[in-house]
């Protein structure tokens, strides 16, 4: 493969998207980055842009000053917050039988389980292979728009042996927020789409 052409099949998979739009984007923000680390705030925006979910969580450990830095959520903020355990069927309702795209997935599956943790409540994605980050869920499939949106700018890192992870244009560190940037990355991408190319 040639960098233009994973350019052009990132292109496609956002025109693809875009243009079956059955799809919601998620985020999140968090306590932290560390293994024990959990979910401050989750969000779910439609493929048209707009608000399927937005809530601010109170997770069972306390928000780090560094995640309090950049997203500004304390403690405090999520005092009276439900917690992950009992917003799970309403984010499952939310994302019903859509496919789900996520900036940076891996990161997001990995805050999810860890988040359900503390309840019991154990979450099977896979998330070791970093290239494909897909997981079928209620008919839907799980994409991870950080690799796609990396290969369509075409920065290769021969340490790592693939595209260089770009930071979310647009993106103001709320998961609504985080959520709207990944859809004009997305709309973006498709913007460049050649059809027969």
């Amino acid at each position: 493969m040639t960098q233009q052409n994973d350019h052009q099949l990132a292109a496609m998979w956002a025109h693809e998207l875009l243009k079956n739009s059955n799809f919601c984007i998620l985020d999140t923000e968090t306590t932290g980055l560390g293994s024990t680390d959990e979910i401050v705030q989750i969000a779910i925006l439609s493929n048209l842009g707009y608000p399927l979910f937005n809530s601010l969580v109170k997770p069972t450990c306390p928000i780090g000053a560094r995640a309090t830095d950049i997203h500004g959520i304390d403690d405090e903020d999520v005092e009276n917050a439900p917690t992950f355990s009992q917003l799970l069927v309403p984010i499952l309702q939310a994302v019903g039988n859509k496919d789900l795209v996520i900036y940076n997935a891996e990161y997001d599956l990995k805050l999810i389980r860890q988040s359900l943790r503390p309840y019991g409540i154990h979450l099977a994605f896979p998330t070791s292979d970093r290239r494909q980050c897909r997981v079928f869920l209620n008919g839907g499939s799980i994409h991870c728009a950080m690799l796609q949106y990396s290969a369509w700018c075409g920065e290769w890192n021969d340490y790592h042996g693939n595209y260089r992870w770009q930071k979310l244009p647009g993106g103001d560190h709320s998961a609504l927020g985080d959520c709207k940037a990944t859809l004009s990355v997305m709309r973006r991408m498709a913007a460049s789409y050649q059809e027969g190319a």
